[in-house]
């Protein structure tokens, strides 16, 4: 069975998802963490996946990811992003 999106994303988007979807990714990576280390912030494995991997997740759950790292603001996590 074909499953097509309820809402099309524009590729601009879809662009913009990939790039927070990486820079999730170094994040974690750089502060040595599997997808599991985040249960104590309220964030589940699952959560991270759906973020590291492009999918649209909500403004809320990009913040409560973002506040599990020490030292990164919001102008750091989007420097450079178009």
């Amino acid at each position: 069975m074909n499953h097509t999106r309820k809402n099309k994303i524009s590729q601009q988007h879809q662009k913009r998802l990939e790039n927070i979807a990486q820079m999730l990714k170094e994040m974690r990576f750089s502060e040595g963490l599997n997808q599991d280390g985040f249960a104590d912030n309220g964030v589940s494995r699952r959560q991270i996946q759906r973020g590291e991997s492009g999918c649209n997740i909500s403004l809320q759950k990009l913040f409560t990811i973002l506040d599990c790292y020490e030292g990164y603001t919001l102008s750091d996590f989007f420097e450079g992003m178009q």
